[in-house]
């Protein structure tokens, strides 16, 4: 076991940091109790097999004591319930694999190094209620791989570094994981849906349906992407800075993807979420610093902030972007635009952009359509936006208007694609009075009204695709079809399945490589999931 004894002049000089990050109050030995060892070895030929809570249980006592599992490889085989962790620790629940810990007297950080494969089961009703950092089912990741895994109804309490997935991740590779209905609450900062912070790593094909609030650093995938890619992810739900207890000012730097962007590259990202704060509160990254995005958008129905508040992005700083869009009502008061609040500095370069949201903000010289504030050397190039929807007559606020190139027009005209001069409708755009209310959408990504049903991945559904071959599997009750289409909501084709519990088809050749599907139960019952070839 991992916690030592120590004399009382050590435990005086130690108490503090016990109580910040000491993750487990009883005793290791009484908590690790019910572990019991996956089959297996861990090997690429004989992963372990994870089937139980008290699987996970040993792989957190193992991790917890100081083995990393660098280079072990692990497969879940079966749907895993939490539940009764609620009543772990005198209510404190799951105890993360990983993180910050007490080995020898000293302050150690922890970290899970394997490859985990959830192989498309879900973990059930995680539960964490500890006053601590590197919070989640994993504390903290590092140069590990996490996949094909969906996580539902979590319920996290607790201070800082927080995520459903991994409170911490750095050089780490995360794909196809899924969090729905979840909550998340910190007093602290460095909070997302996926993962609390992550550094140098890559995350790909992810979504969260959750609620989100603590105080700085908040994000619907991640708080903190630096030097990372976050590619094809996609949320829904409320991210929201909160209030310091200690002078009440209230929290900063929130976005319905990412709170804060530094040196990172996001493509084909999409939310929905409502994201509220103080400053620098953006529809997709609330702060974003010499960093690259394309082909996203943001339609949250409401970003809310102070200062810096950006239908898309709150504060841009040496940051391009281009082919993206936002569709939020935005609010605040000082530096406020329908696509982004603060457009800073050389670099900070929008191309192909637009935005169609109501703006609100108390101080209008510094408010506007498109753009709330500009440097001298930023530049917006063939970008658009609605001047009836936005109720505002300019493109850019405050006091720089050379390099804006950014054109209101009337919600008619926005929805004609004769307007968008020198855009791509062959490869990039296309529009269609039946999606996105007649407004460009992105062939890249997903349109939920075309196939009328929210995308996320249902628990009683598994797909995937092996090689070509998409596979879908229902355990539970039988399909009925599946129905295939391309993110723009074209329909690609469909199978009958002629009530079988799972079915195994060869996708067609051709240049899609993301995919929306869409199963059709016997009962009636739908459920659609995103797929990656």
């Amino acid at each position: 076991m991992f916690y030592t004894k120590m004399n009382k002049k050590t435990i005086k000089a130690l108490v503090l940091v016990l109580i910040a990050i000491l993750p487990i109050t009883t005793s290791a030995q009484d908590y690790y109790d019910a572990a019991v060892q996956p089959e297996g070895n861990g090997m690429a030929e004989n992963p372990y097999k994870v089937e139980t809570l008290e699987n996970l249980l040993w792989i957190a006592e193992q991790v917890n004591s100081g083995l990393d599992f660098a280079g072990f490889n692990f497969e879940q085989i079966k749907d895993i319930d939490f539940a009764a962790t609620r009543n772990w620790d005198e209510g404190r629940g799951w105890a993360s694999i990983g993180g910050v810990q007490i080995m020898n007297g000293q302050v150690v950080k922890l970290s899970f190094k394997g490859n985990y494969d959830g192989k498309n089961h879900k973990i059930s009703n995680l539960y964490i209620n500890r006053m601590t950092d590197f919070q989640g089912l994993f504390g903290y990741v590092y140069s590990g791989t996490v996949r094909n895994l969906i996580i539902e109804n979590a319920q996290i309490t607790g201070i800082e570094n927080m995520g459903v997935l991994a409170g911490y991740a750095f050089e780490e590779n995360i794909e196809n994981c899924h969090v729905t209905k979840s909550v998340i609450k910190g007093s602290g900062i460095y909070l997302g849906g996926l993962l609390g912070y992550q550094s140098d790593g890559t995350t790909v094909n992810c979504s969260v349906e959750a609620d989100i609030s603590g105080y700085d650093y908040i994000g619907g995938i991640t708080s903190w992407c630096i030097d990372g890619k976050i590619i094809g992810c996609w949320t829904t739900g409320s991210v929201k800075s909160i209030e310091n207890t200690t002078d009440g000012r209230l929290g900063r730097v929130a976005g319905g993807i990412a709170g804060f962007l530094s040196n990172c590259t996001m493509s084909e990202c999409m939310t929905t979420a409502r994201v509220e704060g103080g400053n620098q509160i953006g529809g997709l990254a609330g702060t974003a610093v010499k960093s690259t995005i394309e082909k996203s958008f943001a339609a949250g129905q409401l970003i809310k902030g102070i200062t810096y508040v950006g239908g898309f992005v709150g504060k841009n700083e040496e940051t391009s972007i281009s082919d993206c869009y936002a569709r939020s009502e935005v609010e605040g008061d000082v530096s406020v635009g329908g696509f982004i609040g603060s457009l800073d500095y050389t670099g900070s370069n929008i191309v192909r952009c637009y935005s169609t949201g109501k703006v609100t903000a108390h101080d209008n010289v510094t408010a506007a359509g498109f753009v709330g504030n500009k440097s001298y050397t930023a530049t917006i190039k063939d970008c658009y936006y609605d001047k009836e929807a936005s109720v505002q007559e300019k493109a850019v606020g405050g006091f720089s208007h050379n390099d804006c190139d950014c054109k209101p027009m009337t919600t008619e005209q926005m929805k004609s694609q004769t307007t968008f001069e020198g855009w791509d409708f062959n490869k990039v755009w296309s529009i269609d009075k039946s999606k996105n209310d007649g407004y460009p959408i992105l062939k890249s990504s997903p349109v939920t009204a075309s196939i009328g049903t929210t995308i996320i991945n249902e628990p009683d559904v598994r797909v995937s695709i092996t090689g070509g071959q998409l596979n879908v599997a229902s355990p539970r009750i039988p399909l009925a079809r599946v129905e295939t289409f391309a993110l723009d909501g074209t329909k690609l084709f469909e199978i009958k399945c002629n009530n079988a519990n799972a079915v195994t088809f060869s996708l067609p050749d051709d240049n899609h490589m993301v995919f929306v599907i869409r199963t059709i139960l016997v009962n009636g019952n739908t459920a659609t999931v995103k797929a990656m070839r």
